[in-house]
């Protein structure tokens, strides 16, 4: 069976590949999704494969199989491009300024379309439901919840779910799996520092925003040091400030963006009060006074263990051990995949796609490259996890 599905996928690679070339040509930002939202429903009513198009968004679900199976394993894929210039130079560069699928959800859609293929052609051998989610809106946060809210999970009701994304860190032919938890909650922060205007030869007659918004920034950064244990992972960064608008004058305003990053909920919430109460203190040192917006956008991300650690052993006993690894490091990225994770036992695993192309391989970053021979892997990965799960669940 496996070697017969390698073939397959042997087969059907360049189509995937070229479907994965059109939607890099053509990125869309989160919320925008039309074309991409498009192009998979083509492919799916060309395969034969019943879907719904619109759902939460701009997302799409597919379903394999009998749509009344009492269960159903998924497989998501995000959809949504980056602000981000493209710089790499290719036959199929982003034809859209300002906009690259920097994070390698392009490659993400075209696999899952790769699966979907492959799936169907079993479909007859299916002990249950596949259910394909193509979400739109991963990188603003949001996408996953209203594909959820739309009920993506339901009828039939999914048991599992799975995801992959895409690391430049590994090679094609590898893949890494981490069981609980896996990736930081993400929390958008806003604040703006008010102080007086007035003539800088004149500085007792106002108040210093500038001077009380770095009060403030200096303040953030004790919290990791000092309101959490140091064996507790937490970031608060400030990554955009702006105020001020002439040399000669006292600034009124600062606005100050960035972001809260941490492990836990419980530890979430404790940084933001601390957030408050510094950002409010250090302001009012100064004379100022600060108003703090902070919006928790991600949970954390938290793998089910036991969906985690049988993907490994699929991947150990195809790719071989030496290719697939159990990571042991949480990161402090965020994944709306968290969202499916909240609602049924499932996990998501990265997939190596890291190649030189004379510039630094980073996800985010203008001249993101990845190795599309990983494709092959990922459709492997995620067609077996599928019916590994069927079968379980039939048990």
């Amino acid at each position: 069976m496996v070697e017969q599905i390698k073939q397959r996928i042997e087969e059907i690679y360049d189509e995937v590949a070229a479907l994965r070339r059109e939607i890099h040509m053509y990125p869309e930002l989160s919320g925008e999704e039309q074309r991409t939202m498009e192009l998979v429903s083509g492919w799916l009513t060309k395969l034969n494969i019943p879907h719904e198009t619109n759902v939460g968004g701009h997302g799409v679900v597919a379903t394999i199989g009998d749509p009344n199976a009492p269960f159903a394993v998924g497989i998501r894929a995000d959809m949504d491009a980056l602000p981000i210039e493209e710089k790499v130079q290719t036959p199929f560069t982003s034809k859209n300024p300002g906009v690259m699928h920097a994070c390698g959800h392009d490659m993400h859609t075209a696999i899952l379309m790769g699966t979907a293929k492959l799936l169907k052609e079993m479909e007859d051998q299916l002990p249950g439901a596949v259910k394909l989610f193509f979400q739109p809106a991963e990188e603003k946060g949001g996408g996953a919840r209203q594909m959820i809210e739309a009920g993506c999970l339901v009828q039939p009701p999914v048991k599992r779910v799975l995801a992959l994304h895409v690391n430049p860190d590994m090679t094609a032919g590898q893949a890494s799996f981490m069981p609980g938890r896996s990736g930081a909650s993400s929390t958008t922060l806003r604040i703006t520092v008010n102080g007086r205007a007035c003539h800088g030869a004149h500085p007792e007659r106002g108040v210093d925003a500038i001077i009380a918004a770095a009060h403030v920034l200096t303040g953030l950064q004790s919290i990791s040091s000092r309101s959490v244990a140091p064996t507790t992972p937490v970031i608060v960064t400030v990554g955009k400030i702006q105020g001020g608008t002439k040399g000669n004058i006292v600034a009124g305003t600062v606005e100050m963006e960035g972001t809260i990053r941490a492990l836990d909920l419980e530890t979430t919430e404790l940084v933001k009060q601390r957030v408050k109460d510094v950002a409010e203190s250090a302001a009012a040192c100064c004379g100022a006074t600060a108003d703090v917006y902070m919006n928790t956008q991600y949970p954390p991300l938290i793998n089910d263990e036991a969906t985690a650690l049988e993907m490994l052993d699929i991947a150990r006993s195809v790719l071989g051990e030496e290719n697939a690894f159990l990571r042991t490091e949480p990161s402090l990225g965020a994944e709306d995949f968290a969202f499916f994770n909240l609602a049924c036992p499932g996990a998501i695993f990265r997939l190596g796609v890291g190649q030189d192309n004379g510039h630094p391989q980073m996800l985010h970053n203008e001249w993101f490259c990845p190795d599309e021979q990983g494709m092959k892997t990922g459709m492997l990965l995620e067609v077996l996890g599928v019916l590994h799960f069927l079968q379980a669940e039939t048990k």
